[in-house]
């Protein structure tokens, strides 16, 4: 739930690694999907991975996003962050990390 004014804030998420083009949390259509639990969101937010939104779901505060194997096929360190798209807040930058 959004408390107006709040900035998103990423509590937990996972996982924080993976090697190259290795799957992780495989979903039914064989994507991997990174998780988060979340707070102060409202309907306005996206993820952003490297500053590029992505799809995602949002279940009381858990999000999972899926991950198709073109964003951690290459080894590097990766910014992920929600960004409230009505306040134009966002929230903490998380690093996702393949090696």
């Amino acid at each position: 739930m959004s408390v107006l004014g709040e900035r998103p804030a990423i509590l937990k998420w996972g996982p924080v690694k993976t090697s190259p083009g290795a799957p992780f949390n495989i979903q039914p259509n064989g994507d991997s999907a990174l998780w988060m639990k979340v707070a102060n969101v409202s309907s306005s937010i996206e993820v952003r991975f490297q500053d590029e939104s992505l799809p995602f779901n949002n279940d009381n505060g858990i999000i999972s996003v899926p991950l198709p194997k073109k964003y951690y096929i290459k080894a590097g360190e990766y910014k992920i962050y929600i960004l409230d798209t009505a306040t134009g807040l966002t929230s903490n930058i998380v690093v996702f990390t393949v090696r």
